[in-house]
């Protein structure tokens, strides 16, 4: 960089003394330590031009891939399992419509097991909110007031039981409302050809996989509406197929405690018992390969061993290769930061 330039005197960022210094200087590094150490920063007034670049100093702080976080095999592995949980689920719901479909097995035995492993998920996740209450409130001693003449009146439910009873109202109106609406779905589809019923099924089951909330936490109380929108209303296509009302009510009682209510157990599941969402995992695997193969061939429980295993093998040499392939794409990242950027303010949220 020409000093001459940078030294101008007829420059306006300059001072008569500052001229009068580098006669004295006359060196680069007296420039530098004359001028003092530039920042980059527009608020207050430096000797220095807006377009100012040093270049000896430019890339020292230049970063590559300064927020990498390196991934690790085996979490790669844990985070999958939703993904293959959630895939697990609709296959076990297309399964149970084709075994329905083709009288294989009872409509209602479908939705009464089903209904079964709720109730008894939803008193496993009472258990849990129960334990969570018990650690954030504290019990504390009752104080008495003198002045007082007469005590307040206290509520005659606790709070749990008012969730639980509030609870128990939801299940019925909805249970009342399928009851009601199944006729009216029968024939929702009955000018339409079953080839674009099983076309529009299928892409909206697509959409389900495609958009469901896969990092939802505990905190969320419903999955992704797209999602669950989309599988309710492949549900109500494929049920509008069935031959009676009762087809139609238990499929469409089905496909809400699959697609509503069984990802919000499982999120509270991984979050407090690993090793439950292990079996879980394993548990929804084996059956969805199992009635997978049973429903291509035709077969009984000799398809369905076989398909456990060769399924469940696929699936686990499946998510092996797909986290040591993303584990392997990390080394192409380049991320360059360096002065260049533009600064990030840094807002203050709480004030004092």
């Amino acid at each position: 960089m020409d000093s001459n330039r940078l030294l101008d005197p007829t420059d306006a960022f300059f001072s008569t003394a500052t001229v009068g210094r580098k006669k004295k200087t006359g060196t680069a590094s007296g420039t530098r330590q004359l001028r003092g150490n530039y920042k980059k920063l527009l608020w207050f007034k430096q000797p220095f031009p807006d377009n100012y670049t040093d270049e000896k100093t430019f890339l020292d702080h230049l970063q590559r891939n300064p927020r990498l976080q390196p991934y690790e095999f085996w979490s790669l592995m844990a985070d999958a399992t939703v993904l293959v949980q959630h895939l697990a689920s609709v296959a076990i719901f297309c399964c149970c419509f084709v075994a329905i479909i083709h009288g294989r097995v009872s409509p209602v035995a479908v939705v009464g097991w089903a209904s079964l492993c709720t109730v008894l998920a939803w008193v496993v996740w009472d258990h849990w909110m129960g334990q969570e209450l018990g650690a954030v409130n504290v019990p504390l001693k009752p104080t008495i007031n003198a002045s007082e003449t007469s005590p307040e009146a206290t509520p005659t439910l606790s709070p749990r039981t008012q969730q639980r009873l509030a609870t128990a109202k939801s299940a019925v109106l909805i249970y009342a409302a399928v009851l009601g609406l199944s006729p009216i779905l029968k024939s929702l589809t009955r000018s339409t050809t079953s080839d674009s019923i099983w076309a529009l099924s299928t892409w909206l089951l697509m959409m389900n996989v495609a958009f469901f909330d896969y990092g939802g936490g505990t905190g969320a109380q419903l999955p992704a509406s797209i999602s669950t929108n989309s599988a309710m209303m492949a549900s109500a296509v494929l049920a509008s197929r069935l031959p009676s009302t009762t087809h139609v009510f238990s499929l469409t009682l089905f496909s809400i405690e699959v697609y509503g209510l069984f990802p919000i157990f499982r999120r509270q599941l991984r979050a407090r018992s690993p090793w439950g969402h292990l079996v879980l995992t394993v548990t929804l695997v084996v059956a969805a390969w199992g009635g997978l193969f049973i429903t291509l061939t035709g077969s009984g429980w000799g398809a369905f061993v076989a398909g456990a295993v060769l399924g469940g093998v696929l699936t686990f040499f499946s998510m092996g290769v797909c986290s040591w392939w993303l584990i392997g794409l990390q080394k192409y990242k380049n991320e360059i930061r360096g002065p260049w950027d533009p600064a990030r303010p840094i807002i203050r949220r709480h004030w004092d």
